[in-house]
C-alpha cells in the first residue's frame, strides 16, 4: 500500500479478480473502517470499474464503489443489525434490513419507510445518496487525526498535497538512473523525478554525449572510464532548484572489494541495473520482509501471468584480478503454487560487459523451494522466519584473474509466487581455507522422530567434510549434504568442520540446532499469565493478518487470557494456535477451556474448530466446531468493544479425547476463522492426564427435526470413559435406557427433552438434560395442496441456507399462478453455485402406491446483450423415505429445460439501466409450466420428505405455485386435456409429426429456437390426424421449443430436437 510510503499519503483503490473471499467473481469490493486497525484501502472488482479491460459491469453497479468509500471514510451498512434502531449510528438512515428492493412508499419488514437510495444499502439498481448524518460523520474521519489508527486527516493537508505533486511549489529537483555504473560506450538512462511540479529542466552531462539536455529521461553514452557528475537544474513560476551528484556515474570503473548489498538503501542500489523487457512486474525491493532486517527484493511472479516472460536485474562491475576462493552467495526464499507454475531462478556471469552470459545456477520448483505452503495460502505468504531462507552460494573461483565481471539475477516466471533474494555478496577475496556453516530447512519437531537433511553453506570452496550429529544416525558424516535421522526427544548439537587444499577450515558448532519434541504427560493449566505464547506453543498466520494474542487485562478467575480479534479481521482469514504435544498413553485424559464470545450479528460467521492429530500432523480430526451463533456466551449491544468482565460471561466447553487413549504423541489446535466478527476469548486451556475424575455427560442426536415412527439413535459423547448409563426418554419408545448409544421412537408430533446420567470406577457423573432436543414434525396426508397464501414459512417446512447468505427461499404476494402469491428463489442476486434448499413437511405414503408431485413452474434463462456466459441455474428435487438420512434424485432441471417462458426473454441492449431477464415475473398464466414428478421410489412409506433444491448459477429467479401431492398423474380433465399432445420421431433430422387430440378444435403451432427466436408459425386442426407435419428442413441442428396453443387458450410446450 502508498499510504504512509516515504511519507506520503493516498488514498490506495487495489483493482483485483476476487476481492472477497468465498464470493468467486461476483464479489464487488470491500473497504476498512477508521477504526480498524488496518492500512486505509479500497478493495475492487474490476468487472465493475466501467466497460474496458474485461470489465462488463452494468449502470446498476456504478455506484458501488461509493459505496465502499462510504466505508472508508467511516460508514456502516444501513441495514446494520438489521430492525435494531441504533444499525448504523445514524439518526437518519431508517432501520432496514438487506437489498430490500427499491419500491418506494411502501413499509419496509421493520416497519417503517426505509431509505432505499442510501449508498451503505445494497439496493444496486437506485442507490443515489447520502445524508446528512452520514456526510457529517464522513466528514469527522476526514477531519480526524487521532482517533484513527491511520487518519484520513493526512491526505489532504498542504505537506502532502504538495509531496504528492498535486499543488505546485518552488520545485525541488531530483532525479534517477536506471544504472549509475557502466562499461565505456555504454548508455544510461537518467528521468527526471523533481517535485513541486517542475515545468522545464536542464541536464549537464560531464563526459556524457549529450553534455546537456532538456529531456525529461534522457539517454546518454559515456566513451571514456572516470567518474562523472550530474546536474540537474528544474524550475516552474515560483523557483528554480539544481541538484548535483558528485561522481554518480561510474564508467570502467570495477571495484577489487568484497562486496555486499542488505537492500535497506535506495532501489535499485547503486550501480544495479534492472532490464524489465515486458515492461510489466519487474523486480522491486520490499520493505517490510527480510532475513536479518526488514527489507529484501523479490520478483511477484504470482501477478506476472505471461509464461517464461525474463526479467533481469544486474549487480555491478567487479575486478576479479586478485581473487581468492571468490564465490558469491545470497538467501533466497520460496514456496511454489503448484507442479504446473515453474517459476526459475537462475544466475549469469558476463565477462564481457553483458555480450554474452554464462550460466551458474539455475534452480525452479522443489529445488528452489524453501518453504512448503498449502497452494491456497502461496500468493500471500511472506519469510517472516528465519528459517525459511536458505543461503545458496556459488563458486566462482574459475574468474579469478578476469579484470570485469558483472553478475545477474534472472527470472523466468510460471505465473506461481514471488521469489524473495536478501543479503547478496560477492566475495572476491576470501580465506585460503574454508569458513564452515550449514543450514537445514527442518530444525524443530514435534513428531517422536524425523529425517533432517543438512546443506552445508561454508565459504572458500571446501572440498572435504566432517560432519558431528549427537544423538543422531548416523552420528558423524563425510558427505557434503547428509541426511539423519533423530528418534529420541531432546535438544542436539551439530558439528562441521571443511578443508580444502589450503588446509583446514573453522569447526561450525551450533548448539541446540535441532529440538525432538518431548511430549507433555502433566497435568497443566495453560491460564496465559506468563509470556505469550506459551512454551511448545506454535501459531500459523498465514495470511499476515491480525492473529492469536495475549491479553493483560481480561481472563476467567484471572487477569490474562488469549484472544483472536476476528472485528478487524478479514472475512475467511484462517489463524491456528497449536499446543506442545501430548502424551495420553496412560488413561483418561481431561480437555477443557473456557470460552467468551459476543457475536456481532447472524451474519458475520466467526468460527471456532479445535483439530487433533495423532501422526504428528499428516492428518487431522475435527474434535470441536462452533460457528458464531454457537459460540455465543453473551448477547453485546457493542459487540466489536465488548469484554468479557463477569464470570457469567464464560463458559467451560469440554472435549472428548477418548478415541486418542494411548496415544504417545498426540497434536492439538485451536483454528480460528474470520467471520468478520468479533474478538474470541480463551482462557484456561485445562489438560488433566490418566484422570480419575467422575465422568461428564453428554449426548447428541444426528438430527434434531425427526419424523413419526422412525427411529433415532443418541449418541453418548461423554468425557471420563463412563461404564453404565441411564437415560430417560419422556414421550418416547423406550422411555428409558440403560445402553449406551440406545434407539428410541417417537409416535406423536411435539418437542421432547431426553436426560443421560453416566457412571464410571470413580463414581456418578453429572446429569445432563437437553429439553426439547428432539422435535418431531407432523405428518401431511395426501392429497396435500398449497398455494402459498398463508403465512411464510410454513409449519414444519424446513428452509435451509447453506451459504449462510442474504438470499434464500422467500414468499412473493404480488405474483401467482391462480392468485397473487407464489415461492421464489433469487439467483440474479444469488452468487455461481451457492445453494438452498426447502424441505416439505413430513407426508403419510403408506396407502398410496402411486405417489405424484405436481407443481407450476415458470422460469426465464438469464441473457445478457453484452455478455454471452451462460448462467446455469439448476432445480433439483428429492424425496427421503429415512427422514432425510438419504435422499434420492427425483427431478432435475437446467436452466434450458426449466424455461416455461417462449419465446423466451431477451436482454434489451438499448435500455442499458437495466436487464430484462432480471426484471421479468410471470404475470400471464402462459408463462408457467405444470410439472409432474413421479414419487414411486418412496411409495407406500409412511414418513417422507420431499425436498426442492436450487443451485445458482447467477442467474434469474425460479418461480414455484400451487404444490400438489396425490396419487394420481392427473390432476382433473381441464387440467390434463393437453396430454394427449404428442411429437414423433423426436429427435429428428427434418421431419417431426404432431399427434394432437381428436377434437375439432383449431392448434396454432409456434416453433422457437433456443435463443427465443421464431422459427416456424402454422395451425392445425384436432379433427385432422394424419397431416400435422412440422418441417425443420434448411434449419440449424440443436433444441427447439414448440408451443401449442388451442383456440379456448389451453397452452403446452414441448421440447424436440433435430439431428
Amino acid at each position: 500500500m502508498w499510504y504512509g510510503s516515504n511519507s506520503k499519503y493516498y488514498l490506495d483503490v487495489v483493482i483485483v479478480d476476487e476481492p472477497n473471499t468465498g464470493q468467486g467473481a461476483s464479489g464487488s469490493g470491500h473497504a476498512f473502517l477508521p477504526v480498524q486497525n488496518v492500512v486505509p484501502h479500497v478493495t475492487f472488482n474490476y468487472r465493475y470499474i466501467g466497460s474496458t479491460c474485461g470489465s462488463s459491469s452494468s449502470v446498476t453497479f456504478a455506484k458501488v464503489f461509493s459505496h465502499e468509500l462510504g466505508h472508508y471514510f467511516g460508514l456502516r451498512h444501513t441495514f446494520q443489525d438489521d430492525c435494531d434502531p441504533i444499525n448504523d449510528g445514524m439518526a437518519d438512515t431508517p432501520p432496514t434490513k438487506v437489498a430490500e428492493g427499491c419500491t418506494r412508499n411502501v413499509l419496509n419488514s421493520c416497519g417503517v419507510y426505509a431509505n432505499s437510495e442510501n449508498h451503505m444499502d445494497y439496493n444496486v439498481d437506485c442507490q443515489n445518496m447520502f445524508t446528512l448524518n452520514q456526510t457529517s460523520a464522513m466528514t469527522f474521519w476526514l477531519e480526524d487525526g487521532t482517533v484513527a489508527n491511520y487518519p484520513r486527516k493526512f491526505l489532504w493537508q498542504p505537506s502532502n498535497l504538495i509531496a504528492t505533486g498535486v499543488l505546485a511549489s518552488i520545485p525541488t529537483a531530483n532525479f534517477t538512473a536506471n544504472t549509475t555504473a557502466i562499461c565505456p560506450g555504454k548508455g544510461i538512462v537518467f528521468k527526471d523525478i523533481s517535485l513541486g511540479l517542475p515545468v522545464s529542466r536542464v541536464w549537464s552531462f560531464s563526459g556524457g554525449s549529450p553534455s546537456t539536455s532538456t529531456a525529461v529521461s534522457p539517454t546518454v553514452t559515456y566513451a571514456t572510464a572516470g567518474l562523472y557528475p550530474v546536474t540537474l537544474t528544474v524550475t516552474n513560476a515560483l523557483g528554480t532548484n539544481p541538484k548535483t551528484v558528485t561522481n554518480y556515474i561510474k564508467v570502467g570503473q570495477p571495484t577489487s572489494g568484497n562486496y555486499t548489498e542488505s537492500f535497506t538503501g535506495i532501489f535499485p542500489p547503486n550501480g544495479w541495473l534492472i532490464t524489465n523487457p515486458d515492461a510489466g512486474l519487474a523486480w522491486e525491493k520490499r520493505s517490510n520482509v527480510g532475513n536479518g532486517d526488514t527489507a529484501c527484493m523479490i520478483m511477484n511472479n504470482s501477478d506476472n501471468s505471461v509464461l517464461n516472460e525474463l526479467d533481469y536485474i544486474q549487480l555491478p562491475y567487479y575486478n576479479f584480478t586478485s581473487g581468492v576462493n571468490s564465490q558469491m552467495f545470497f538467501d533466497v526464499a520460496y514456496t511454489k503454487f503448484n507442479d504446473l507454475s515453474p517459476d526459475q531462478l537462475s544466475v549469469e556471469v558476463s565477462t564481457n560487459c553483458g555480450l554474452t552470459w554464462t550460466n551458474v545456477y539455475t534452480k525452479s520448483l522443489d529445488a528452489l523451494q524453501t518453504t512448503v505452503v498449502p497452494t491456497a495460502l502461496t500468493n500471500n505468504w511472506f519469510p517472516t522466519a528465519e528459517n525459511n531462507w536458505r543461503k545458496e552460494v556459488i563458486n566462482l573461483s574459475s574468474y579469478i584473474g578476469n579484470p570485469n565481471v558483472t553478475i545477474r539475477f534472472k527470472n523466468k516466471s510460471g505465473y506461481g509466487t514471488r521469489i524473495w533474494i536478501d543479503n547478496v555478496n560477492v566475495a572476491i577475496t576470501q580465506n585460503s581455507t574454508p569458513v564452515s556453516d550449514f543450514t537445514s530447512s527442518v530444525r524443530k519437531t514435534n513428531c517422536s522422530s524425523i529425517s533432517i537433511p543438512f546443506l552445508d553453506t561454508s565459504t572458500g570452496n571446501p572440498t572435504t567434510w566432517a560432519w558431528s550429529f549427537p544423538g543422531g544416525s548416523p552420528s558423524t558424516s563425510i558427505l557434503k549434504n547428509p541426511t539423519i535421522n533423530y528418534n529420541t526427544p531432546g535438544t542436539y548439537l551439530v558439528s562441521l568442520t571443511t578443508t580444502n587444499a589450503a588446509g583446514a577450515g573453522t569447526t561450525n558448532n551450533k548448539s541446540s540446532f535441532i529440538t525432538i519434541a518431548n511430549p507433555v504427560g502433566t497435568n497443566f493449566t495453560q491460564d496465559f499469565e506468563g509470556s505469550f505464547l506459551p512454551a511448545g506453543w506454535e501459531i500459523t498466520n498465514s495470511g499476515s493478518n491480525l492473529t492469536w494474542e495475549k491479553r493483560a487485562d481480561v481472563g476467567h478467575n484471572s487477569s490474562s487470557s488469549m484472544v483472536i480479534n476476528n472485528a478487524d479481521n478479514p472475512t475467511g482469514d484462517i489463524d491456528e494456535i497449536m499446543l506442545q504435544p501430548l502424551k495420553l498413553t496412560v488413561g483418561v485424559t481431561d480437555f477443557s477451556f473456557d470460552l467468551a464470545y459476543a457475536k456481532f450479528d447472524a451474519n458475520s460467521p466467526d468460527k471456532l474448530d479445535v483439530l487433533a492429530s495423532s501422526d504428528c500432523g499428516v492428518t487431522w480430526v475435527n474434535i470441536y466446531s462452533k460457528n458464531n451463533l454457537q459460540l455465543e456466551t453473551y448477547l453485546s449491544a457493542d459487540p466489536n468493544n465488548w469484554v468479557p468482565t463477569l464470570d457469567s460471561h464464560w463458559r467451560t466447553e469440554r472435549i472428548n479425547l477418548n478415541s486418542f487413549i494411548g496415544s504417545p504423541n498426540v497434536l492439538i489446535k485451536f483454528v480460528s476463522t474470520s467471520g468478520y466478527g468479533s474478538r474470541i476469548w480463551i482462557d484456561n486451556v485445562k489438560l488433566t492426564f490418566d484422570s480419575h475424575e467422575k465422568p461428564y455427560s453428554d449426548f447428541k442426536v444426528a438430527n434434531s427435526k425427526l419424523c413419526i415412527d422412525l427411529p433415532i439413535t443418541f449418541s453418548d459423547t461423554s468425557i471420563g470413559l463412563p461404564t453404565s448409563w441411564l437415560w430417560s426418554f419422556p414421550g418416547g419408545s423406550p422411555s428409558a435406557s440403560t445402553l449406551q448409544n440406545p434407539i428410541v421412537t417417537y409416535n406423536t408430533p411435539g418437542n421432547y427433552s431426553a436426560t443421560l446420567v453416566t457412571t464410571n470406577t470413580y463414581g456418578t457423573g453429572t446429569t445432563i438434560e437437553k429439553s426439547n432436543i428432539i422435535k418431531i414434525k407432523g405428518r401431511s396426508t395426501v392429497p396435500y395442496t398449497e398455494n402459498f397464501a398463508g403465512v411464510f414459512p410454513i409449519q414444519d417446512w424446513e428452509t435451509i441456507n447453506i451459504d449462510n447468505d442474504a438470499i434464500t427461499w422467500e414468499k412473493r404476494s404480488d405474483v401467482g399462478k391462480g392468485d397473487l402469491s407464489c415461492l421464489v428463489i433469487n439467483n440474479a442476486d444469488n452468487p455461481t453455485n451457492l445453494t438452498d434448499e426447502i424441505i416439505l413437511k413430513p407426508i403419510n405414503f403408506a396407502t398410496t402406491a402411486t405417489p405424484y408431485l405436481h407443481f407450476d413452474l415458470a422460469y426465464t434463462q438469464y441473457f445478457s446483450a453484452t455478455d454471452p456466459t451462460p448462467a446455469p441455474d439448476q432445480i433439483d428435487i428429492f424425496a427421503s423415505s429415512d427422514c432425510g438420512t438419504t435422499w434420492t434424485n427425483v427431478y432435475s432441471k437446467n436452466q434450458i429445460q426449466l424455461q416455461t417462458v417462449l419465446p423466451a426473454i431477451q436482454d434489451n441492449p438499448t435500455t442499458t439501466t437495466q436487464n430484462e431477464t432480471n426484471d421479468w415475473k410471470p404475470t400471464v398464466d402462459s408463462d408457467w409450466r405444470h410439472e409432474i414428478v413421479n414419487l414411486s421410489t418412496v411409495a407406500n412409506q409412511s414418513s417422507v420428505l420431499i425436498k426442492i433444491k436450487n443451485t445458482s448459477g447467477y442467474g434469474t429467479r425460479v418461480w414455484f405455485d400451487n404444490i400438489k401431492i396425490n396419487s394420481n398423474a392427473v390432476l382433473n380433465t381441464e387440467e390434463n386435456s393437453f396430454d394427449a399432445v404428442s411429437i414423433y420421431p423426436n429427435p429428428s433430422k427434418d421431419i417431426f409429426n404432431i399427434s394432437l387430440p381428436f377434437s375439432n378444435e383449431e392448434y396454432s403451432i409456434t416453433i422457437y429456437n433456443i435463443l427465443g427466436q421464431l422459427v416456424l408459425k402454422d395451425s392445425f386442426s384436432g379433427s385432422n390426424t394424419n397431416q400435422n407435419i412440422i418441417n425443420l428442413s434448411g434449419k440449424e441442428k440443436g433444441i427447439y421449443y414448440v408451443k401449442v396453443e388451442s383456440k379456448s387458450k389451453k397452452i403446452i410446450i414441448k421440447k424436440i430436437i433435430k439431428i
